[in-house]
């Protein structure tokens, strides 16, 4: 399996709903937006949040490559696993057709050495941790 390590840093945001699309987010070339019941969440490149906003800064943001069947059956269970052992926190995002991984910068290159260990190939948009 693929992992491609994206160039930006990602914040993490949580707001109270409802919410209406946040368009300072227009011009984000990559961005989720998740909205339930209870919280409206985004998580996108840092470059891209207003001052003032509160979130959490930092984060790493690695793709699944490669060609995956929409039903294709454990690929976050394979991407969580080996950092799960590794005792490191992630946080998944998936959409149709890939899955993210999230992990915090300070977290990174151990991540990284741990997929490298498990047999991933990583890809880097920026330098190596």
């Amino acid at each position: 399996m693929q992992l491609r390590l994206l160039a930006d840093l990602f914040g993490v945001m949580k707001l109270t709903p409802p919410q209406t699309f946040p368009t300072w987010l227009s011009g984000a070339d990559i961005f989720f937006l998740a909205q339930t019941e209870d919280e409206y969440s985004i998580m996108c490149p840092q470059r891209h949040i207003p001052d003032g906003m509160s979130y959490n800064a930092g984060y790493r943001c690695m793709r699944v490559d490669g060609n995956l069947a929409f039903d294709e059956i454990g690929v976050v269970a394979r991407v969580s696993k080996p950092l799960a052992d590794a005792g490191l926190s992630l946080f998944v995002i998936s959409t149709h057709d890939r899955d993210y991984v999230l992990v915090h910068q300070d977290n990174l290159a151990a991540a990284v050495k741990t997929y490298q260990t498990s047999g991933f190939d990583m890809i880097f948009d920026v330098s190596a941790p």
